[in-house]
């Protein structure tokens, strides 16, 4: 069974990282969606132990709970503008985590990692309206690694499921 074409490859990396970063970033900013941070993230099991690799602003997180709860608590409310993204493949067959069985090909652009770089600004402030009129924009920067989430490929998956999980993630206000 041939591998997928260049195109595909393209079409799906494209595709994954829009849907990456039209979900993503509104999460953070949204007080009723904070709490489901912690799902963009690969999660370890039995197969696969492999945690994710969290950096922001230099501080390294050792599990996403611990990223969703900084949201949370200590950041009210934040507004994420994201003036530019590009991805690239890294892997177009990433079997990391998958039993005998499901290892092969990728024959559809659903094995594949995908790095992602996000460019943006973002304020930072509490919820009154007098603080949102007077946050400053920062810039920043943000790299990813997605990778296939393995639960979303079975065709009796639940609805609603992430297909892209972030394996890595690295994260820089600019100063």
């Amino acid at each position: 069974m041939a591998d997928i074409s260049e195109d595909t490859e393209v079409k799906v990396a494209t595709d994954a990282a829009q849907h990456f970063v039209d979900t993503f970033y509104p999460t953070l900013g949204n007080p009723k969606t904070k709490a489901t941070i912690a799902s963009f993230y690969i999660k370890p099991t039995l197969v696969s132990p492999q945690r994710p690799d969290i950096t922001l602003n230099g501080n390294v997180m050792t599990d996403p709970s611990e990223v969703q709860k900084m949201f949370e608590t200590q950041i009210p409310k934040a507004f994420y503008e994201v003036q530019s993204f590009d991805c690239h493949l890294v892997n177009p067959n990433y079997n990391v985590g998958l039993d005998d069985a499901a290892l092969g090909p990728n024959k559809d652009g659903k094995k594949m990692s995908i790095v992602v770089m996000v460019s943006g600004s973002v304020k930072y402030y509490k919820t009154s309206e007098e603080e949102e009129a007077r946050a400053e924009a920062r810039g920043f920067t943000e790299t990813f690694v997605l990778v296939p989430n393995q639960d979303a490929q079975n065709p009796k998956a639940a609805k609603g499921l992430k297909r892209w999980l972030i394996q890595s993630q690295n994260f820089r206000l600019v100063l």
